[in-house]
């Protein structure tokens, strides 16, 4: 076999790939996708689904574990009134976290009400914190709370 033949044979190989990995990153981003709209829809229901809170819990987590920060605050949402499972603040606590973290102004603003109410010390400390994040972030119940301690 040619030199000429290898190369253009690594190369093609190469490309495809290339062209692989490319097709496998679409099909992640594609699945989170579908788990954020499923998490959104069965957890508020829309046109195609009614609420569903144990279908809204898996779909949620699926796109909490994806990084998606709605997911994460919908799936805090979920631990923190008990929807679709077991009452979990402190689990409620960390995936809220996770969201405010990204910016996510509603997962700031309940990072803010879970820390407010907590027994732990360093957490109420944080509490202010998370205020101001959500109320930076324009969240309107935020802005108003802070408007009420000015």
């Amino acid at each position: 076999m040619s030199l000429q033949r290898l190369l253009k044979q690594n190369l093609l190989l190469v490309g495809l790939l290339l062209s692989c990995a490319g097709c496998a990153h679409f099909g992640l981003d594609s699945r989170a996708d579908v788990a954020a709209e499923n998490c959104y829809a069965y957890r508020y229901g829309d046109k195609l689904r009614r609420i569903n809170f144990a279908q809204a819990f898996d779909w949620c987590h699926r796109s909490a574990n994806w990084g998606d920060a709605n997911g994460q605050t919908i799936l805090g949402e979920l631990y923190y009134l008990g929807l679709g499972g077991e009452k979990n603040i402190a689990l409620a606590t960390k995936w809220y976290a996770k969201a405010a973290k990204q910016g996510h102004a509603h997962g700031q603003y309940m990072l803010y009400r879970v820390y407010v109410n907590s027994p732990n010390l360093e957490q109420r400390q944080q509490a202010d914190y998370w205020l101001q994040q959500a109320t930076g972030s324009g969240y309107k119940l935020a802005v108003q709370l802070s408007n009420q301690g000015s």
